[in-house]
């Protein structure tokens, strides 16, 4: 296992003597322990390293996550992992900087002490633990109540105001964000590999909803599904390259469960951070509202509260927007171009990218914690004949697929198919 792999005292002395400006720590020792449970991170190794040592001839341990590259260099290829790497990198070092300078550091995000090279050439990225200030990840498989949601809608609400509001005061500062990170996954090197993974997924979907359908009631929602067949990679590709200039923000890209860390105070949720950026992107700001919102919640959740999750998200958006610009019409035109109903819009325009997301994500959302896929021996020909994978597929699994396809063919999606 890589994760006990030991991280070097000096290297690590070096970056926290830079992060915290005291050239008087001295580290002895570093001990590592795996920084995620199994089944939670697929594209990189996450080790959670305590460090002691002294600061100023006192005592002084810090806890840190150390975040590299997984050593299986046939799943970095297969996965890309180097690019997500590298964008991840870009991300915190590039991009993080501007948003916080202008947002004065209203970012949901953990301090990031270093992203780049270690002595030894190889990429590293270091975090503080957030488990230290009582910041712990929830139960992919219970998904999230509303409070959990709320929260994380308004992050993102006032996430996407930071890039409107610079968009719309310091082009030039949005542009030099916008080409420092890539679209690692709907680019046309990665085309191949997320193309067969995409209609894998399909696959599963399709396969799910026949066994569900002795009774026919999804037989309809069947043979619509069946027309995406082919052209999953364009259809996602689609949405996310492909919008209007006016509502194309920096999105986080990889909304869901495994990415967000709660803080509860006594009983109630108070706070969100969103971790890994590695497909940070450039897109529609209602791609981030629909990867979370279809891989973390349940139907009958959707049905209550997604209606009002709309109107969190626009209030906090609304709300940043008013610290951020002080220019009356420009406030003006925002506020009427990203009304609730457009909003709505947008979202149902783009709801085929929830739908194929979700199917995508729902196996790694819904696993069981003890039979995870071994993704060392993935081959690209397994998605083709994904036997060892949908061996795994959960009942939780099956029940989701199923609610999902019912909504989305009641929502009339699948309709224009």
């Amino acid at each position: 296992d890589d994760t006990s792999e030991i991280e070097s005292g000096e290297f690590i002395e070096k970056v926290l003597q830079l992060s915290e400006n005291d050239l008087s720590i001295k580290i002895d020792n570093v001990y590592c322990e795996p920084g995620s449970r199994q089944g939670d991170n697929y594209m990189s190794l996450i080790k959670r390293a305590t460090v002691q040592g002294k600061r100023r001839d006192l005592d002084y341990q810090r806890k840190l996550i150390v975040k590299r590259q997984i050593s299986s260099i046939s799943r970095r290829q297969l996965f890309r992992c180097d690019e997500a790497f590298a964008n991840e990198i870009a991300a915190y070092t590039k991009v993080l900087p501007h948003l916080r300078q202008f947002s004065g550091n209203r970012l949901p995000y953990p301090k990031c002490l270093f992203a780049g090279f270690d002595d030894a050439e190889k990429e590293v990225i270091i975090f503080e633990d957030l488990r230290e200030s009582g910041f712990e990840m929830e139960d992919r498989l219970k998904g999230l109540d509303y409070n959990h949601c709320s929260l994380v809608m308004k992050e993102l609400g006032n996430l996407h105001a930071i890039s409107l509001a610079i968009k719309a005061t310091e082009p030039a500062t949005f542009e030099i964000m916008r080409r420092s990170i890539s679209e690692i996954v709907y680019c046309p090197e990665a085309r191949e590999f997320i193309s067969n993974t995409l209609e894998c997924s399909l696959r599963d979907t399709l396969t799910s909803l026949r066994a569900s359908n002795s009774d026919g009631h999804l037989t309809n929602a069947i043979v619509k599904t069946e027309r995406m067949q082919g052209n999953m990679y364009d259809i996602m590709s689609g949405h996310v390259l492909d919008n209007d200039e006016s509502w194309r923000v920096i999105c986080h890209g990889d909304i869901w469960i495994n990415n967000l860390m709660f803080r509860r105070r006594k009983s109630t949720v108070e706070q969100v951070k969103l971790v890994d950026l590695q497909t940070m992107r450039c897109t529609s700001l209602v791609i981030d509202i629909l990867h979370f919102i279809y891989t973390s919640t349940v139907r009958d959740f959707r049905q209550t509260h997604l209606h009002q999750l709309i109107i969190d998200y626009r209030e906090a958006l609304i709300k940043s927007l008013h610290i951020y610009l002080q220019a009356e019409d420009i406030l003006q035109s925002l506020q009427m171009q990203f009304s609730v109903e457009r909003i709505k819009e947008e979202l149902h325009r783009k709801m085929l990218y929830g739908l194929g997301n979700a199917m995508w994500l729902m196996p790694a959302v819904t696993f069981h914690p003890n039979r995870i896929p071994d993704l060392n021996s993935v081959t690209i020909t397994d998605f083709g004949n994904n036997t060892q994978m949908t061996q795994m597929l959960t009942p939780e699994y099956h029940k989701r697929i199923r609610e999902m396809l019912l909504e989305f063919q009641e929502e009339g999606i699948l309709q224009n198919l």
